[in-house]
């Protein structure tokens, strides 16, 4: 995916919420309707270990269906709910809960956003995975640790980009040093499968899940994307 404007697209998305699509799922609700629908469960864990003051947001999942290109993130973005649990300078885990109809979509990537009164970043963790979504049905599909880290080569694709906020209107972007991490930096992803953990803490959330049938659906373990960087 091309970043041009990643300061508009993911800092802007994160502060509207403009032409996104809501979790499916809200704090404390009863039952769960899925006569025209299925959902679809993950929680994502991000943590900064570049520079661990500041700890990103997960903005929420690009996710395509399988017959779209996905050139244009905003229409398929899928905007995460506020942390539910976080650990200051460690991480911010989120409960994400996708509402799909029935068919093959592509989790393209996350966007992430850090934003202060002086430095705003953002980015894109490339995931590209499939998923098939079956009808009226709620699938689990595991848990991500989404880690910034420094990189070690030149093939490892930055993080993103990131800015230096001075006043109101001067914007100095960063190229080979960072504040955050993000222009030094890349992300790691790691898959794993923590159902029983994770259900604990989605009913806990969304009460109506615990008289509903969740079947697995576990992504497979995430690759690195080869010969990209951030441009």
């Amino acid at each position: 995916m091309k970043l041009v404007s990643i300061f508009f697209v993911c800092v802007g998305i994160c502060m509207s919420g403009c032409a996104a699509h809501h979790m499916a799922l809200t704090k404390g609700q009863s039952d769960v309707d899925l006569k025209n629908q299925s959902i679809a469960l993950l929680s994502v864990k991000t943590s900064n270990q570049l520079s661990s003051s500041f700890q990103f947001d997960l903005v929420g999942a690009i996710i395509c269906p399988q017959s779209e290109t996905c050139s244009n993130p905003r229409p398929y973005l899928h905007k995460a709910n506020s942390p539910y649990r976080r650990e200051k300078d460690r991480f911010n885990e989120y409960l994400l809960s996708f509402k799909l109809e029935p068919g093959v979509y592509n989790i393209n990537s996350l966007a992430v956003v850090y934003v202060s009164l002086l430095s705003e970043a953002g980015g894109y963790t490339p995931i590209d995975m499939r998923i098939d979504i079956r009808p009226n049905t709620i699938s689990y599909l595991g848990h991500m640790d989404v880690i910034l880290r420094e990189r070690s080569t030149e093939d490892e694709k930055r993080a993103g980009r990131e800015q230096l906020v001075i006043g109101p209107v001067i914007r100095t972007e960063f190229k080979d040093k960072s504040r955050t991490g993000f222009s030094t930096g890349t992300f790691d992803v790691i898959v794993e499968d923590k159902f029983d953990e994770d259900m604990i803490a989605f009913i806990s959330e969304y009460p109506a899940l615990q008289k509903a049938k969740v079947e697995k659906a576990i992504l497979p373990q995430w690759k690195r994307p080869e010969n990209i960087k951030a441009q």
